[in-house]
């Protein structure tokens, strides 16, 4: 039902509601908030309806802000018909109708307006609601080229062509169905032949999606699509079912991974599984969990079958902490199927910010590189794969003074088959509004220490508006120096580069950049041109 049906609902409650106060307040919260639904919790929903109107406060008024889409025993969604920003635990009033017994039916208009001043129709603010679009669109189209030049004979001269095509589409039709695509057309411009043998070469859907809202707790996706909640199985071509009931959200995947080879769609690397999610909340504490079990194969024979847990928490406003991990639950052993319980991957990360001016991230990184039993690997690549990596990061982001920056990383990194632990450190500056220029000034030093390298990073940059912020310019260089345990001639670069943004019209960017290095006896230019258009309604 479009908006313009809303607004003449919404002017019939209010004249109702002029001539009958026989209505009360019901005071609910926001629980969650996406670009197309804002959903609310209410003790009970007995009384709200479909299209009936939510209200916040401001000023001592009711504003409409929610038209009702859907409703279940103690939540409610719908869609925003205001430009207020919702937030999680924001309050949302709703006016529903009293049932009055019949001995209090004669009750007087006198003691129903003491008792209930807030509610006057005077205080009700009308407003202004447009039609509801065909359908609710964002998203962008661009077409680059980047072009490389070179000075020696072991580098050849190219020039690389790329457009992309992105959007997402809400309510279509004015239906629960959504659309999402991220497509990209890539190629040199050299090697057209393979594009022509095979259009996988050059041609990679990332995201090609239609999903349909049965209601605000379940949902089914088809085609190829990230799911957040379990983001490291990555793209998946077939089915995603999800739905939830109190705090659990239930999910179920079935389809097949891209082709290893051109990302294409390859019914052989069939995988299937479901995962288990539930989000709590405790005052400001926030906490979102995952539970999953998973099975991927290649042409139908089980090549992975693991568990993957993740863990989310938002401790107060200024703490938050993330862990995922994967435990890998099959083996092949000398052609023996096993059932093992090994963990293959986990990453923690966690992030203070305990006022405006200074903020602490940490992470650390622990990762075995996965054994695909069926995929076809190379001795080399196995070996290089099967490494352990590890890793501690840690980073401190100070505001000693308004519009200067300061940061300072340390990261430590140790493999077993290291001859030694790696360790890098480096420190960034940023002045924003310079005195001189009323520019953005940015310098970073990074230093690597490992058992194979080590080497100097600097580099500086200023970035300058022009236009009232029409035309963006920024200017850079930067400096390489690594020296290389082997014996391997020592690397030394200096890199130059010249960035202009230009906003032609308030949806169209062009974009130009010129990035030259510079060695000893060779040089290097790479020139990126870049046309874009936004697309919204």
């Amino acid at each position: 039902m479009n908006k313009l049906v809303f607004a003449a609902l919404l002017f019939i409650a209010q004249f109702v509601n002029a001539q009958d106060k026989s209505f009360e307040q019901r005071t609910g919260r926001i629980s969650f908030v996406t670009s197309q639904n804002i959903y609310v919790r209410f003790e009970s929903t007995n009384g709200i309806n479909k299209n009936d109107t939510l209200y916040i406060a401001d000023n001592g008024k009711f504003k409409p802000a929610i038209v009702v889409q859907y409703v279940s025993s103690n939540s409610c969604s719908g869609l925003s018909v205001t430009n207020y920003q919702f937030k999680v635990e924001d309050a949302v009033i709703a006016l529903v109708k009293k049932v009055i017994p019949p001995s209090e039916e004669k009750i007087s208009e006198k003691k129903i307006t003491q008792t209930e001043p807030n509610l006057t129709p005077s205080l009700v603010e009308p407003v202004k609601i447009t039609p509801l679009p065909f359908m609710r669109l964002n998203g962008n189209i661009s077409v680059s080229s980047y072009s490389n030049k070179s000075n020696g004979p072991s580098s050849a001269d190219f020039q690389h062509w790329r457009l992309n095509f992105s959007f997402d589409a809400d309510t279509v039709a004015r239906s629960p169905l959504f659309l999402s695509s991220y497509i990209n057309f890539s190629y040199r411009a050299d090697r057209w032949n393979e594009v022509k043998n095979n259009i996988g070469n050059a041609l990679k859907v990332y995201d090609l999606a239609l999903r349909y809202e049965f209601s605000p707790v379940t949902k089914l996706t088809l085609g190829r699509k990230i799911n957040f909640k379990t983001s490291s199985l990555g793209a998946i071509d077939g089915i995603q079912f999800e739905t939830s009931f109190k705090k659990f959200v239930v999910g179920i995947i079935a389809g097949s991974h891209p082709s290893f080879t051109d990302y294409g769609y390859d019914l052989k690397m069939f995988e299937y599984g479901g995962y288990v999610f539930r989000s709590d909340t405790l005052g400001t504490v926030s906490m979102q969990n995952t539970l999953g079990v998973f099975n991927q194969t290649n042409n139908f024979k089980t090549d992975r079958r693991f568990l993957y847990l993740q863990h989310t928490n938002n401790l107060s406003q200024s703490l938050g902490f993330f862990v995922s991990s994967e435990f890998d639950l099959y083996k092949r052993q000398k052609g023996v199927d096993k059932n093992i319980f090994d963990m293959t991957s986990l990453f923690a990360m966690c992030s203070y910010n305990p006022s405006s001016w200074i903020g602490f991230s940490a992470s650390y990184d622990a990762r075995k590189n996965v054994i695909y039993y069926e995929t076809f690997k190379t001795f080399a690549d196995s070996i290089l794969e099967s490494a352990t990596r590890q890793g501690f990061t840690a980073r401190v982001n100070v505001r000693p003074l308004n519009y200067i920056w300061l940061g300072v990383n340390y990261g430590y990194r140790f493999s077993k088959d290291d001859p030694r632990p790696s360790k890098n450190y480096g420190v960034n500056f940023s002045y924003i509004q310079t005195p001189l220029f009323s520019s953005t000034l940015y310098i970073n030093y990074n230093r690597i220490e490992s058992g194979y390298v080590t080497g100097n990073y600097y580099g500086a940059s200023l970035a300058k508006d022009l236009f009232n912020g029409w035309v963006n310019l920024t200017t850079g260089y930067k400096r390489v120096e690594y020296k290389f345990a082997s014996g391997t001639t020592n690397f030394f670069q200096q890199i130059g580069n010249v960035d202009l943004s230009w906003r032609i019209l308030s949806s169209l960017f062009f974009t130009a950049s010129y990035e030259g290095t510079f060695q000893d006896k060779q040089t290097y230019g790479r020139l990126y041109v870049s046309l874009s258009k936004r697309l919204s309604n």
